[in-house]
């Protein structure tokens, strides 16, 4: 498992070193803003430009600097973010960097990330960003969140987790 610390170390070294927008998403995110809750055994990072084969290798290197497992870097996260019509409106700002920043997903596109699976881990990611938000008092438009869950229902095969998140959060 990656600890807090060692989040805070790579995501230092990757807005210090490495041009460009990143941003950060999944259980890492909770991870980092929440560490007593959440534990998670890789990084999910992506650029908000067009990951190359160089950016790839440059957070790699980062990890394995940090003696982190460069597997621990997640390809995936990046397939994901580039799957929700019109993700970078969705961004806020999370660091300043020397050479970068790096964002989070808002309320709403960490959920649309997490609704369209929604394991046992990513209906408890939901739960904890939600409250999160709450506990930080971080608005969000609470009826847009509602109308993203109802619309989820209607094709998920998860209708049990998604009727319990509608219920948390309403």
């Amino acid at each position: 498992m990656i600890t807090s610390e060692q989040y805070q170390n790579f995501i230092g070294r990757v807005v210090d070193e490495l041009e460009g927008d990143w941003l950060v998403i999944g259980g890492s995110l909770l991870a980092m803003i929440n560490s007593e809750y959440r534990v998670t055994s890789d990084i999910d990072i992506c650029p908000i430009d067009e990951m190359t084969n160089e950016k790839r290798l440059h957070l790699m290197d980062i990890a394995d600097q940090l003696k982190l497992p460069i597997e621990a870097i997640n390809p995936a996260a990046d397939f994901f973010v580039r799957q929700i019509p019109n993700w970078k409106s969705s961004i806020v700002l999370m660091k300043k960097g020397q050479k970068g920043q790096l964002y989070r997903p808002d309320i709403e596109l960490y959920f649309n990330l997490k609704l369209s699976r929604l394991s046992e881990s990513d209906f408890e990611d939901c739960l904890l960003f939600y409250n999160w938000h709450k506990d930080n008092k971080i608005q969000f438009n609470k009826e847009k969140l509602i109308q993203l869950v109802n619309e989820k229902k209607v094709d998920s095969i998860n209708l049990d987790k998604i009727q319990k998140l509608l219920a948390y959060i309403t």
